[in-house]
């Protein structure tokens, strides 16, 4: 008994429950570290990234979807910004065009002019002309004047009156449907013709 009340006994004691403690938290693990509020809310939304619907989560698939919808986007975004600038060329060409057919359509009509605008040359014959047809009866006029050159006929109309051209041409459109058409163009084309038509005597 005066052993177990010896301070050898207590400091022999003392060890071997101060190497059992060590043992047993070596061996158990050292009891874990409260973690902060901070750390358990990441640690909760890691969890929770991992779980639940794709859009909440890291998706490598669906990261390499968007890249490639965004690609599109801007591959489409190109060829819209192409068919404007083409649109827009396509425009100044058509009124280039338009002017440029202005432009042919004021020549048409000078070289109509041209080809009808009686001569210095031929004037004094087709004046002549125009006064025999005139004094000729409207259909004998007509089919002689049916088998002459459109030019010509049309010069020779613009000499004479305007009622007597009427006459004319009434008696051609009765020739049938080919000079019918015919009567029509050369009315058409005496408007090309040079110099005003002689006005008509007023019936008294």
């Amino acid at each position: 008994m005066k052993f177990l009340q010896s301070k050898l006994f207590v400091a022999l004691f003392g060890c071997l429950m101060f190497l059992l403690t060590t043992a047993f938290l070596t061996t158990k693990g050292l009891a874990p570290v409260p973690k902060t509020a901070e750390q358990e809310s990441a640690e909760r939304d890691r969890k929770s990234n991992t779980k639940g619907a794709s859009w909440t989560f890291f998706n490598p698939e669906l990261d390499q979807i968007m890249s490639e919808l965004k690609a599109e986007r801007d591959a489409v975004g190109a060829k819209e910004k192409q068919l404007d600038e083409l649109a827009a060329r396509l425009r100044s060409e058509r009124s280039e065009l338009d002017e440029a057919l202005k432009n042919i359509r004021k020549l048409q009509q000078q070289v109509d002019r041209d080809v009808y605008r009686i001569k210095d040359d031929e004037a004094v014959n087709l004046k002549k002309l125009a006064k025999m047809y005139s004094s000729m009866e409207p259909a004998g006029a007509a089919k002689i004047l049916s088998e002459l050159d459109d030019i010509v006929v049309v010069k020779i109309l613009g000499l004479m009156k305007e009622a007597e051209t009427g006459l004319v041409l009434q008696s051609m459109a009765r020739l049938g449907q080919t000079e019918t058409k015919r009567a029509a163009a050369l009315s058409e084309n005496l408007r090309g013709a040079a110099g005003p038509k002689p006005a008509s005597k007023p019936t008294p």
